[in-house]
Order: C-alpha cells, then structure tokens, then sequence
C-alpha cells in the first residue's frame, strides 16, 4: 500500500514538472509562470485569452533537416576538391576592353589630376604578362608595412607618422579567420577561389535564410523576398555587399556577415513595396546602429553605414546620410581598404575581394553623393583602376530578373513577359567607379570654391577623356539615344548611361556662353530624355533612384533657358517629361521633391540678364540674387531657404571657406578671354 502511494506520488510530482516545463505563448509574452495545463492553462483562463502552445518540430523534421545539411557539407567537399582541376577561364568573365589592353593614366578613366594619392602597392601585371606568376608586383613604399592587426583580429591601417603603431615584424600575427591563406597566390588560383566561394554560397543560402529569420524574427518569406529586391534593385549600382561572402557568413555567423548589416539591407530594399515594414526595420536599424559604432571598424559596419546613408539620402534626411557615409569613409581608412593588395600576409582571394570591392563602393558613393550635397568629395586615396578589371566576375552572366515569384512585379509588363537579360553587374560597377574618377577631376577643377579661377585648360584635358571612357565602354552597357531598344534594360545599366550624359552637361555647363558648349549640353539632355521615356516605358518611373532623380535635375538645368526663352515653359516637351519623372519618382524618393521645387520657381521667375551677374553689382550685399539658371547642386540652392543658418556660427568666416561647391559655375567666367574652340 505504501509502495503504491510513493508511486502515484512521483507520478503526479513528475507529471506536474512536465506541465512546468511546457509554457504557452501568452505567459510567455507576459513573463509570468505558466503551469502548462492543457488544452488552457489558468492564467489564460483568468484573463479569457486563447491558450496556444508552441509546438516543437516532429523529430522527422529534425532528423530531414540533418540529412539535408550532410548532404549540403558533402557537395561542398566535392566541389572543394574539384577546385585544383577546373579550369580557370571558364570561371572569371572578362569585362577589361575588348582589345585586352590596359591603359595608362590618359585612358578612359585617366589618372586624376586633382590631390589624389595612388597607392602604388595597387599595380598589378597585365593579364598577358602574368600567367600563373603572383598577382601582386613589388611597389615602391612597401603598403603592408602601415597594416596591423588590433586585439579583436582586424587589420587596421596607421601612417608613418602614428604614434599608436609599431611596424609589424616578418611574422605579422594574422587573424585565424585568415591565417590558413597564402601571402601569394596566382590569379589562376584567385579566380578558382572565388568562383568555388559563389557556388558555395547557392548552396548555403536555403539555410543561411533559415538562420537569420531566427536570428531576426523576420519571417523567411518577408526575407527572402527583401533580399532579393536587395540583389537585383540596390546592389547592383554600388555593389556594397560581396554576396558569396555575406550569404555564407549568414549561415555560419562569420565575420562578414552582422544583423545590423541584415536590417540596413531589408529596410533600404523595403522602400520597394507598400506598408509599414521599412518603418519597423529603420527603428530597429537605429537600435542597433548605436551598438555597431560603438564597436571596433569592420567590414559588415562600413557595408550598412553605406547603405543607410543611401536610404536617409532617398528619404531626404541629407544631414544624416552626410555623417553616416562619412563614419564609414573613417571606418574603411581605419581598415586600411585603401591598401587592399595581395602582398598583405594573411588576406585571401576572398578577403581582397571584399575589400577592394568595398573601397570603390565608398568611392563611388562619395562623389553621388558629393553631386547632390555640393560638396568636395571626402574619399581623397585611390586604388589603381586596373584593380577594378580584376573584380571577381563569377555573377556577371547570370540572369537579371524584377519578379520575384508571384508576390513582386516593379514593371508595366506581366508576370514572364520581361525578357531573359544578363545583369552585367560587375562590369557595369567596374565602368561606373571609372567614370566616378572623371566626376571627381569635373567636380574639383570646375566647381570647387578653393579656386575661383574656372580655366578651359581643365576642360580640355577631361573632355577627351571622357569621350575615350565611352568609346571604351563595353557595348552591352553603352546604349546610343538614337537607338534604344523597344524594352529597357536592368536600371542599373541604364543609370550608368544617364550619368555619362549627366557628367556631359556638368563638364560643359561652366562654358555656357560658348555656343558650342551649350549645345552639347542640350543634346545631353535630349538623350537623357529618351533615356527616361525607355525607363518608363518599362518600369515606370515610380522606382526611380536618387541617382536617376539627380541625373533628371541636371538634364532639366540643361533645357530650361531653352524652354523659357521659346514661350513654352513647363509644357516644353523634354521639360515635361523631367517634371513628371521627379513629380513620380517622389513616391519611393521624398528628397526629389526639393529638386523638382526648384525648377518650378525658376519657371515662374522673371529671367534677369546675365550682365547684371557678370557686371557689377549696384544691388545690396543683403539681397539674395536671382539667377537666370538653376542651381547644379540642389541641396545649395541660395534662393530656397533651408533647415538651418550657418551665420551665427561662422562669424567672420563664410561658406566658401569651407567644403562647398560653386553651384552656379557659370557666373565666375570672363567670356572675353575665352575661345572658342574649332
């Protein structure tokens, strides 16, 4: 009888621990004790809520999801060892010229003439000459030597003059992430990684999707559906994220992979659809973003910086994104990016990849957003150009695509009726980041306020350069105006053509006066405008990026004289379309909004006569001018007041003194000295 009672006992007290152990979802959020009872427990009986459990996975889920991740690690091994025995031309797409000759520092993209320090530990050998020789040649200033590894296993970059760095040893300690790479290796044996490291990376994504939307609470599909607007509307242009790399690190939780990079990129791609998801994600975003700088510089860090400058940029929140891409600028010098060569110990294929490519990201978005802010460029290194035709081109056939299963269409076609179009991602990054070096020669020699003097020498040095760099342009990404395709291209192609035009009419806008000169400003903005109409024609103009909307301003800034002077006004044809593309694209953009304020008021505005700027001025120091042009740069638009006064602040100083561009360029020539050319 005792034996029994002692054993009902256990049972009941092993029966209760079991119910204790299981809690439902509402005692859950509420953080109180749940004594499991079934099918409700009595708290939610208290508050006459619906008692639901959450339920484990059924060990035949488990034990599938085992099989699928041996079967995952054994396709890898397999592909691991394979790799010593493919052959390598079949992995690396050629996007140098078509000729196969690198060019010297006149070539389309010309080595700047402004303050810039090359890195000459950057030279690599031609293809023709390299074979399976190293990549890497022996520079003059040895780069390596101004590299360490701090504490926390990041490479970080200290000049001569540091007081804070002690030149490493022969043996420099190298992170274990990289300790296991070679200090040299070929260009065969590069392009052989990086292209084992993207088919990898297909096939880690099912889980690296899994694990995040853990990690993050996002739920898989919302994910999946965000990542793949990243992939094929955000990145392609910047090329921010290396996403081999990022989706395996996503996976594993490697170090190129961080959730405050994760959010940034689904809250940017978020803009794409209806709802209040992005608004979710931002606030998450700023959450996290205080604990990111708060850590030593990484890579995932200057990646989501970026793209969150981008996104507060797009919103019209100018100062933000201003100080978020200058934290990452400070970041990527911290990590010595601007030294990203092969004779650094320790840094794979992989890990130079990611790195150059992340330097001519915050490169190239330096001068976009230099272009709107107006004001000089802060990325003030460069990397030889020739490092951009060695970029990783493993992605660059594969098929560009804007739906994304049923639940995504961003164009005016049908589900399917877009046709099959390579995305030509890498070299349409590596052709745009060698414009950027001509937009930077553009923006400094012709309006910066540190030297008042606009020669016509300097035009005549970048205007043959520019020409090359489109002549040179591989024919898949140059698209001629005159003719244009019946369905657009991927917009990030088309983005590249409009900023050629755009550089065009900045180039040659200080020269106005020139007929010549002016004209070939119209003729840009005549193709900027086919350029949109095909844009339209097939995506709408609803998506347009910040880039586009300022590519439109300036082709605006180009026709306006002509559509004032001719009586037609707002109803000219190329200006109308220029209204309507910004008035649309405000939707997904809110910062065109301004520019598309200050065309209007220069429409309604009485014209004043050049003279009354070019001449003396016999009006008071106080009165704003009325300039017959619109500003090149929006965001300093004099006769639009703006958010804050910088008077009271500078005091005796003034603006021209510090960062600002001239945005009326025009005003500061002497016409009577100038010729006209032949």
């Amino acid at each position: 009888m005792g034996s029994a009672n002692r054993k009902a006992s256990k049972a009941q007290q092993t029966s209760r621990r079991c119910g204790r152990g299981l809690t439902c979802a509402n005692c859950r959020a509420r953080k109180v004790r749940c004594e499991g009872s079934q099918p409700t427990c009595k708290t939610c009986e208290v508050y006459h809520d619906e008692c639901r459990y959450d339920k484990a996975p059924p060990i035949s889920q488990v034990i599938a999801m085992a099989k699928r991740l041996q079967e995952a690690e054994d396709v890898i091994a397999e592909l691991r060892a394979k790799v010593d025995t493919t052959s390598p031309s079949s992995l690396q797409i050629n996007i140098t010229p078509q000729d196969g000759h690198l060019h010297n520092a006149l070539d389309g993209t010309g080595t700047p003439s402004t303050p810039y320090i090359p890195i000459s530990g950057s030279e690599f050998l031609p293809e023709d000459q390299t074979g399976d020789t190293a990549v890497h040649t022996t520079s003059k200033v040895s780069t390596a030597a101004d590299l360490s590894v701090d504490e926390h296993g990041e490479i970080q970059y200290y000049g001569p003059t540091s007081a804070v760095h002690d030149p490493p040893q022969i043996d420099l300690p190298v992170p274990q992430a990289l300790s296991s790479h070679p200090n040299v290796f070929t260009r065969a044996d590069a392009r052989s990684a990086l292209a084992a490291q993207a088919r990898e990376s297909a096939i880690w994504e099912e889980f690296a999707l899994g694990n995040a939307s853990l990690q993050t609470g996002i739920p898989r599909q919302v994910l999946a559906k965000l990542l793949h607007l990243h992939w094929t509307w955000v990145s392609p242009m910047f090329m921010w994220v290396y996403r081999p790399a990022f989706i395996r690190d996503m996976a594993i939780g490697g170090r190129y992979y961080s959730e405050f990079l994760l959010t940034v990129i689904c809250a940017h791609a978020a803009k794409y659809q209806d709802g209040n998801c992005a608004e979710f994600l931002l606030a998450r975003v700023r959450r996290l973003l205080g604990t990111a700088i708060q850590q030593p510089s990484s890579i995932p860090t200057v990646q989501a910086l970026l793209q969150l400058s981008a996104r507060e940029l797009a919103s019209g929140s100018i100062s933000q994104a201003w100080v978020y891409s200058g934290i990452a600028f400070r970041m990527a010098s911290d990590l010595g990016l601007q030294h990203s060569v092969p004779d650094i110990k320790g840094l794979g294929p992989v890990d130079l990849e990611i790195r150059t490519r992340l330097f001519w990201s915050c490169f190239f978005w330096d001068k976009a957003t230099s272009l709107y802010a107006g004001r000089l460029p802060a990325v003030t290194e460069l990397l030889h150009h020739r490092t951009l035709d060695q970029l990783d081109g493993s992605t660059e056939l594969e098929v560009w695509t804007p739906y994304h299963g049923d639940s995504l269409n961003l164009t005016k076609l049908s589900n399917d009726q877009y046709p099959l179009h390579k995305s030509y991602t890498v070299s349409c990054f590596a052709n745009s980041c060698k414009l950027a070096i001509i937009i930077n020669d553009v923006i400094i020699q012709l309006y910066s306020r540190r030297s008042r003097t606009v020669a016509e020498a300097s035009l005549i040095e970048i205007k043959p350069r520019l020409a090359l760099w489109r002549a040179q342009s591989p024919a898949h990404l140059r698209y001629d105006p005159s003719t244009l395709p019946a369905i657009c291209p991927p917009p990030h192609i088309i983005s590249q053509n409009l900023l050629y035009f755009t550089t065009v009419i900045l180039a040659h806008r200080p020269f106005w006066s020139i007929p010549t000169y002016y004209q070939m400003c119209i003729e840009a903005s005549q193709s900027i405008e086919k350029l949109v109409l095909l844009l339209e024609s097939t995506f709408g103009l609803e998506n347009i990026t910040y880039l586009m909307g300022y590519c439109i301003y300036t082709g605006a800034s180009a026709i306006l004289e002509d559509a004032t002077s001719s009586g037609h006004g707002s109803s000219h044809p190329i200006l109308r379309t220029f209204l309507r593309a910004l008035n649309a694209g405000m939707k997904r953009c809110p910062l065109l909004e301004r520019s598309l304020n200050i065309i209007v008021k220069r429409l309604n505005r009485i014209p004043v006569q050049p003279s009354l700027l070019l001449g003396n001025h016999s009006q008071a120091d106080d009165i704003v001018p009325t300039y017959p042009w619109i500003p090149a740069f929006p965001y300093v638009d004099p006769a639009i007041s703006i958010d804050f006064n910088m008077n009271p602040y500078l005091k005796s100083g003034n603006m021209n003194s510090m960062a600002v561009l001239d945005c009326y360029p025009e005003i500061q020539m002497d016409t009577s000295e100038m010729v006209c050319p032949l």
